[in-house]
């Protein structure tokens, strides 16, 4: 499959927040450094930089949950949804960039 395949079609970070809260069984996973996180970040959404993904397993052991991944752009979501999908996940969704939510982002100061 190529690049562009639907199973590797990219949805925006907002549809990937409206539906990480309206579809059950999903999660809302950011894969940016801890520090950005910290620093602003979407409500509910779960933390699991890109480089210790391999973390995923003991974090979200269901392998059947749903898992709309949202990065930056020194993130690429893409990266993640492979590796994640490496891990035996399947149900793994490319969103878009935290720069590109203009909604309200949660703080950890």
């Amino acid at each position: 499959m190529g690049l562009f395949s639907r199973k590797n079609k990219e949805i925006t970070v907002n549809e990937c927040i409206n539906r990480s809260r309206t579809e059950p069984n999903s999660v809302l996973l950011d894969i940016r450094g801890k520090d950005d996180f910290k620093e602003s970040h979407i409500a509910g959404s779960i933390n699991i930089p890109l480089d210790s993904i391999e973390r995923i397993t003991s974090r979200i052991p269901d392998k059947d949950k749903q898992i709309f991944v949202i990065g930056s752009y020194a993130s690429a979501p893409i990266k993640a949804v492979k590796a994640i999908r490496k891990l035996g996940y399947k149900k793994v969704f490319r969103g878009g960039c935290v720069e590109d939510h203009h909604g309200l982002m949660q703080h950890d100061w």
